[in-house]
Protein backbone atom coordinates (compact mmCIF):
# COMPACT_ATOMS: atom_id res chain seq x y z
CA UNK A 1 0.00 0.00 0.00
CA UNK A 2 1.47 3.43 -1.07
CA UNK A 3 1.75 5.81 2.57
CA UNK A 4 1.78 9.49 2.29
CA UNK A 5 1.81 10.68 6.13
CA UNK A 6 1.57 9.48 9.33
CA UNK A 7 -1.12 10.24 11.99
CA UNK A 8 -2.03 10.06 15.63
CA UNK A 9 -5.25 8.41 16.68
CA UNK A 10 -7.08 9.30 19.75
CA UNK A 11 -8.91 5.98 20.24
CA UNK A 12 -11.69 6.49 23.11
CA UNK A 13 -12.71 3.68 25.36
CA UNK A 14 -16.21 4.08 27.23
CA UNK A 15 -16.05 4.29 31.14
CA UNK A 16 -18.67 3.03 33.11
CA UNK A 17 -21.61 5.23 33.77
CA UNK A 18 -19.78 6.44 37.47
CA UNK A 19 -16.42 7.17 35.60
CA UNK A 20 -15.40 9.23 32.45
CA UNK A 21 -14.18 8.11 29.05
CA UNK A 22 -10.43 7.59 28.49
CA UNK A 23 -8.31 7.58 25.71
CA UNK A 24 -5.62 5.66 24.25
CA UNK A 25 -3.31 7.50 21.82
CA UNK A 26 -1.53 5.28 18.64
CA UNK A 27 1.22 6.57 17.01
CA UNK A 28 0.51 5.21 13.08
CA UNK A 29 3.49 5.75 11.38
CA UNK A 30 2.54 4.68 7.73
CA UNK A 31 -1.23 5.76 6.58
CA UNK A 32 -2.53 7.06 3.06
CA UNK A 33 -4.19 10.68 4.06
CA UNK A 34 -6.56 12.27 2.15
CA UNK A 35 -8.58 15.87 2.49
CA UNK A 36 -11.04 17.30 0.46
CA UNK A 37 -13.52 19.66 0.63
CA UNK A 38 -16.75 19.28 0.55
CA UNK A 39 -18.77 21.08 -2.12
CA UNK A 40 -22.07 20.74 -4.48
CA UNK A 41 -22.43 22.36 -8.12
CA UNK A 42 -25.73 24.48 -8.21
CA UNK A 43 -27.13 26.60 -10.83
CA UNK A 44 -25.46 29.32 -9.50
CA UNK A 45 -22.13 27.49 -9.91
CA UNK A 46 -20.13 25.71 -7.33
CA UNK A 47 -21.20 25.58 -3.53
CA UNK A 48 -18.84 24.90 -0.66
CA UNK A 49 -20.41 23.32 2.16
CA UNK A 50 -21.46 24.74 5.26
CA UNK A 51 -18.51 26.24 6.81
CA UNK A 52 -15.76 24.78 4.36
CA UNK A 53 -16.14 20.66 5.74
CA UNK A 54 -12.88 19.00 5.21
CA UNK A 55 -13.80 15.65 4.63
CA UNK A 56 -10.72 13.08 5.43
CA UNK A 57 -10.15 9.59 4.55
CA UNK A 58 -7.56 7.54 6.14
CA UNK A 59 -6.08 4.52 4.74
CA UNK A 60 -4.43 2.23 7.32
CA UNK A 61 -2.25 -0.76 6.15
CA UNK A 62 -1.85 -2.46 9.95
CA UNK A 63 -5.62 -3.75 10.07
CA UNK A 64 -4.47 -4.61 13.93
CA UNK A 65 -5.78 -0.81 14.63
CA UNK A 66 -8.16 -0.79 16.78
CA UNK A 67 -10.79 2.36 15.73
CA UNK A 68 -14.39 2.95 15.86
CA UNK A 69 -16.63 5.51 14.98
CA UNK A 70 -15.90 8.99 17.79
CA UNK A 71 -12.31 8.19 17.43
CA UNK A 72 -10.07 11.74 16.18
CA UNK A 73 -7.46 11.33 13.99
CA UNK A 74 -4.79 14.13 14.18
CA UNK A 75 -1.79 14.66 11.21
CA UNK A 76 1.45 13.65 11.92
CA UNK A 77 3.02 12.66 15.41
CA UNK A 78 0.84 15.04 17.92
CA UNK A 79 2.28 15.05 21.34
CA UNK A 80 -1.00 15.81 23.21
CA UNK A 81 -2.01 13.95 25.74
CA UNK A 82 -6.17 14.45 26.25
CA UNK A 83 -8.86 13.88 28.86
CA UNK A 84 -11.44 15.03 26.95
CA UNK A 85 -11.66 16.60 23.31
CA UNK A 86 -11.13 20.27 24.35
CA UNK A 87 -7.38 19.17 24.97
CA UNK A 88 -7.44 19.19 21.36
CA UNK A 89 -8.16 22.83 20.89
CA UNK A 90 -6.24 24.74 18.52
CA UNK A 91 -5.00 21.14 16.34
CA UNK A 92 -6.78 20.79 13.23
CA UNK A 93 -8.48 17.28 13.90
CA UNK A 94 -10.93 14.59 12.63
CA UNK A 95 -13.62 12.98 14.07
CA UNK A 96 -14.44 9.40 12.63
CA UNK A 97 -17.78 9.05 11.37
CA UNK A 98 -17.03 5.74 9.53
CA UNK A 99 -14.72 2.55 9.78
CA UNK A 100 -14.69 -0.70 7.25
CA UNK A 101 -11.77 -3.10 7.96
CA UNK A 102 -11.09 -4.53 4.68
CA UNK A 103 -8.71 -7.86 5.31
CA UNK A 104 -8.81 -9.67 2.46
CA UNK A 105 -6.87 -9.87 -0.63
CA UNK A 106 -3.19 -8.73 -1.07
CA UNK A 107 -3.64 -5.35 0.04
CA UNK A 108 -5.85 -5.59 3.75
CA UNK A 109 -6.39 -2.57 5.16
CA UNK A 110 -8.81 -0.13 7.37
CA UNK A 111 -10.24 2.77 5.26
CA UNK A 112 -11.57 5.57 7.98
CA UNK A 113 -13.75 8.69 6.90
CA UNK A 114 -14.07 11.95 8.95
CA UNK A 115 -14.89 15.01 9.29
CA UNK A 116 -13.06 18.07 10.58
CA UNK A 117 -14.22 18.76 13.87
Amino acid sequence: MITNADATLYHRIRGKSSEGDSWQKVYLPAVWWYENISSSITKNGMKVANGATNVLTVRIPDVSVEIQKEDYLVKGNCEVEIDTVKSLSGIPHYCVNGVNYNTFGSNPHIKVVGIRC
